[in-house]
C-alpha cells in the first residue's frame, strides 16, 4: 500500500541521517543550549507553535543504532498535544517549538532531555541519545 511505501521511504530517509550523523558528516546541524541538536530539512512557512499551541505531529523515533521503537506513520494519524505542558519528552517540547508549521527536521535527543537514566524498558535503554524524525503537519493556536 502507499501507506507502506511512505513507512519504507521514512525509515530510509531516517537512517540515513543518523548514519550522517554518527560519521560526523551531517550538515546543517543546529545545537541549542540545552544540547538538543536539530536539522531542517525543509523549512515550513507557517507560524511557530507558541507555548499554548497545540501540535499535530507526525514522526519516527530512533536509537542511534537504528532500531526504531515509535512510528506515527505506520498508525497513519499524527500525534497531537499541546506543547510546553509537560505531556512529551523535553526534547520535544523544546524541539518542535523551533519548528514552523510545515517544517521537517530530524531531532537529536540527549537522554536528560528523553528518558534519562531510566530509559523506557523494554525498547529505550538508560541513557540513551534519541532520533526524531519530525513532520509539523498542524499549529492550532487558541484565540
Amino acid at each position: 500500500s502507499s501507506m507502506d511505501a511512505k513507512v519504507e521511504e521514512i525509515s530510509a530517509f531516517t537512517n540515513s541521517t543518523i548514519d550522517a550523523y554518527n560519521d560526523g558528516t551531517l550538515e546543517g546541524i543546529q545545537e541549542t543550549a540545552s544540547g538538543l541538536k536539530y536539522v531542517i530539512h525543509e523549512e515550513g512557512t507557517g507560524a511557530r507553535p507558541n507555548s499554548a499551541a497545540y501540535v499535530y505531529v507526525d514522526y519516527y523515533g530512533s536509537l542511534l543504532d537504528k532500531t526504531s521503537f515509535d512510528d506515527s506513520f505506520k498508525r497513519g494519524m499524527p500525534f497531537a498535544f499541546q506543547i510546553k505542558t509537560g505531556r512529551v519528552i523535553p526534547g520535544w517540547d523544546e524541539g518542535i517549538g523551533l519548528l514552523p508549521e510545515g517544517s521537517k527536521a530530524t531531532l537529536f535527543v540527549p537522554s536528560d532531555l528523553g528518558y534519562g537514566e531510566a530509559g523506557s524498558p523494554p525498547v529505550i535503554p538508560g541513557g540513551a541519545e534519541l532520533a526524531f524524525y519530525v513532520e509539523l503537519t498542524g499549529v492550532i493556536t487558541p484565540q
